[in-house]
């Protein structure tokens, strides 16, 4: 039988991490072929920007506790036929805008990993870490101590190896041969001379061309 093999893991088994905002590297504290936990910090960055971000968010916070507790008293008084109207809603318009506020804040803060308990005490953090989102080995390290990085930016490669499966492409004429379940032996130019043993758990549905082949899915034992 006639295959084309490339070894991967699966997609889940491989993260890019990145920032979400632009920041410089204060300190990095993984280096290329490292094993790190999920959530293990990988490196830690600064800026004005970030400071500035977490101080709009305190200062909304605390407007909002203002301004919630005098929504509930307009909305008694409106409620209890005593208050003005006109000043009950723009009471509520000034809350819902505030809040609204506030939540944008907390999604950004939370995609950053910071502690939004701490900032609703008005504890500022000069850094922030970037953590890894899974388990894994560093493969790749793309940035320099002190260095200003985009958002977006890929900084750290990771990749975990528990997974790793073999890419088969079987071509048309064996594709009869090929099943789910199936144990299939097989070599890399890596380790010439010695075969590997996989068990097939997916199987391609279309056919690609020149060579006209399907691709197979294996985890490798």
């Amino acid at each position: 039988m006639e295959k084309k093999i490339l070894s991967s893991v699966p997609p889940q088994n491989e993260a890019s991490v990145s920032t979400i905002i632009g920041a410089n590297i204060a300190e990095i504290k993984v280096i290329e072929g490292d094993k790190v936990s999920k959530g293990q910090a990988l490196a830690m960055i600064s800026h004005p920007d970030l400071i500035k971000l977490q101080t709009d968010y305190v200062q909304s916070w605390n407007q909002l506790q203002y301004l919630e507790k005098d929504y509930q008293r307009q909305k008694k008084l409106y409620d209890q036929k005593v208050g003005s109207g006109k000043e009950f809603q723009k009471t509520e318009a000034d809350f819902l805008s505030t809040k609204g506020t506030v939540n944008g804040y907390h999604a950004q803060l939370k995609l950053m990993g910071l502690d939004i308990k701490k900032l609703q005490k008005s504890e500022i953090q000069e850094f922030v870490s970037l953590r890894s989102p899974i388990d894994g080995y560093i493969q790749t390290v793309q940035v320099k101590l002190g260095q200003y990085v985009q958002p977006q930016k890929e900084l750290f490669e990771i990749v975990n190896i528990h997974h790793i499966h073999a890419d088969l492409m079987v071509y048309e004429k064996d594709i009869y041969k090929v099943k789910e379940g199936q144990k299939v032996m097989f070599s890399v130019e890596s380790e010439s001379g010695k075969e590997l043993e996989a068990v097939i758990y997916s199987v391609g549905k279309a056919f690609e061309e020149n060579p006209k082949a399907i691709h197979l899915h294996a985890e490798i034992e």
